[in-house]
């Protein structure tokens, strides 16, 4: 066998390889795919009216508006145009960037992936936009998760509080399954992803004094 035919066997092996790996890594992620697909459906039990638990939309419908971003940022707003200490000050300041920093991260990747959200679920959602009709990740999960751990690290140190805060975000994550709004992986990633955005935002903490100094100016005019 000459050399040139030597080459172009190991070049033919070598395409041979390579196509095998990208169909077995293929294979698992249609296998993962789906799983998640199966798993979505036996679990979206209050998607449509007539769902085995289509009784609970409503409160579903409620724990999906708890954690809309909408009523965040604004009560947050609310509250910093009415607060008076420059501690409470700098706790809305960080809020408010990590709430800013998770629609724009959320929004990033949703417009990276295009995953169409579940074929079950009805498109009545609370004040949406153009992005949500992607599915992942979950933005109500990534906020869920941030906002626990917002809360657990840096504002209340009640035990009762901090369970109620778990549960909150648990069921809320959950809810978004169970009301066929997004896929199980969706949910996970999501709240996967509000843990390392409170990281992020935990490593950026804007101190006390530069909150200050940088609402001083416009506090005499928008200040309640």
């Amino acid at each position: 066998m000459s050399l040139k035919q030597r080459k172009s066997n190991v070049k033919n092996e070598n395409y041979v390889k390579k196509d095998t790996e990208v169909k077995e890594n293929n294979n698992v992620f249609d296998t993962i795919f789906s799983l998640d697909e199966r798993y979505t459906r036996a679990c979206s039990v209050c998607a449509q009216a007539d769902s085995p638990l289509g009784y609970m939309r409503p409160l579903m419908k409620i724990l999906e508006i708890s954690c809309h971003g909408v009523p965040w940022l604004l009560g947050s707003l609310a509250l910093l145009l009415s607060v008076h200490r420059t501690e409470h000050i700098e706790i809305l300041v960080n809020l408010l960037t990590a709430l800013i920093l998770d629609l724009i991260i959320i929004a990033v990747v949703k417009l990276l992936f295009r995953r169409q959200r579940p074929l079950h679920n009805q498109m009545d959602m609370f004040a949406t936009v153009s992005i949500d009709k992607y599915s992942f990740p979950s933005g109500h999960a990534s906020r869920a998760a941030m906002l626990m751990c917002f809360f657990l690290v840096k504002i209340t140190d009640n035990i009762y509080q901090r369970i109620l805060v778990i549960l909150w975000s648990l069921v809320v994550s959950s809810s978004r399954v169970l009301l066929g709004r997004h896929h199980v992986m969706d949910v996970i990633c999501g709240f996967a992803l509000g843990i390392v955005e409170y990281l992020l935002v935990y490593n950026i903490w804007i101190p006390q004094s530069t909150c200050v100094n940088l609402l001083e100016p416009y506090m005499q005019y928008f200040h309640l």
